[in-house]
């Protein structure tokens, strides 16, 4: 049976990267960043755990120049379309519908809504880790696992709060 990949999922940091996040990463073999980073430093502390591939959301102005809106990932047969907004509360981002039709990736990752998502859309998993930035009584915070072995892609959201 060939190696599975552990992949740390992210989204929403806002700024602020929580030492229960780091923990809750663990060591994985990659960091994805599913968008509204907050700055370079908080990759930097995410890179200090696994190389980091990121994209910006719509809360990242600064760091437009540097990362893409969206990205996509071949992680050995498996291919990942990650970007912040595809799900905008029921409405669905046109280019990254357009992407997931033509590339046919076998997950999408995003993040902006701050709401846990795992689950297949025909063969495609939608995964969103939800939202790991500041405390706050009325968002619960999560981190999100993913298992890559071949071009199966499975899921796991682990709660923070």
């Amino acid at each position: 049976m060939p190696y599975a990949l552990q992949l740390g999922v992210v989204a929403d940091t806002h700024g602020e990267l929580a030492d229960d996040v780091l923990r809750a990463l663990g060591a994985p073999d990659l960091i994805l960043h599913a968008g509204d980073i907050g700055d370079d430093a908080l990759l930097d502390r995410l890179r200090r755990l696994a190389p980091v591939v990121a994209v910006v959301g719509n809360g990242d102005p600064d760091l437009t120049h540097r990362y893409p809106w969206e990205q996509r990932i071949e992680i050995g047969e498996a291919r990942i379309l990650l970007c912040h907004w595809y799900d905008n509360f029921g409405q669905i981002h046109p280019q990254v519908a357009r992407e997931l039709a033509e590339w046919q990736p076998h997950a999408l990752v995003y993040g902006h809504t701050h709401r846990t998502v795992n689950e297949r859309v025909d063969e495609c998993l939608h995964f969103n880790p939800g939202y790991a930035g500041p405390r706050s009584p009325s968002r619960p915070r999560s981190v999100g696992h993913l298992e890559i072995q071949g071009t199966r892609i499975e899921g796991r959201i682990q709660p923070l709060d």
